[in-house]
């Protein structure tokens, strides 16, 4: 039914990126996995695509490339610098297939930061219809990012919300292609979140 696409341009600490592949990997059982990475990388049905660099549009040639390789009508995001909730996402069940669902319930932190910030939407944790979703990247891929008509950015106009109990979390590591994130101003930064805990805590099971 659905398939992970978990992309990365290889740019984070191995140790650190391991970690979080290790977290992918219980939260997601038996799921179809699909590794689109720019080095060869043990994880899943892994396709390396060689270092052509950082940039929104490599990201989305990367996550085509998984989308058009799996067979499942559904196909769920992963990033190399995310940390996912066990429940929730990866087997939440969507009323239709020609649609984008993206999870609110998402977080993140700076490594030299002591709190959570709240983010409204990302990339990094979006399900989708497979089909729909590789027609929206080759029209975006096509247009180069330069058509911003309604039909071509189903994640800020044609979507719906997946509302969950326990937070998704982006890490910003200091070695992803952005360094700072935007985050909802009306949501107060927190040390703690449920099931995460204290910031610290989470920072010393990603770095020792």
């Amino acid at each position: 039914m659905l398939t992970v696409i978990y992309y990365t341009c290889n740019r984070e600490e191995t140790a650190f990126e391991s970690t979080i592949q290790k977290s992918l990997l219980d939260v997601i059982g038996n799921t179809p996995l699909i590794s689109v990475s720019q080095k060869p990388i043990d994880f899943g049905k892994n396709i390396c695509v060689g270092d052509i660099g950082t940039s929104d549009m490599n990201i989305f040639r990367q996550l085509l490339i998984g989308c058009e390789v799996a067979t499942t009508p559904l196909v769920a995001t992963a990033e190399a610098d995310c940390l996912y909730p066990p429940t929730g996402y990866f087997d939440f069940k969507p009323d239709q297939e020609d649609m984008a669902y993206r999870y609110t319930n998402l977080w993140f932190f700076y490594r030299q930061k002591d709190f959570y910030y709240k983010k409204d939407y990302s990339l990094c944790a979006q399900l989708s219809g497979r089909e729909y979703l590789i027609k929206f990247l080759k029209r975006r891929i096509a247009n180069g990012f330069t058509d911003r008509r309604k039909d071509v950015l189903p994640w800020k106009h044609n979507w719906k919300n997946i509302v969950s109990d326990i937070p998704c979390v982006s890490i910003k590591s200091g070695n992803s292609m952005r360094s700072k994130s935007g985050h909802n101003k009306g949501v107060e930064p927190t040390k703690t979140l449920p099931y995460w805990g204290d910031i610290e805590e989470c920072k010393k099971r990603l770095w020792t």
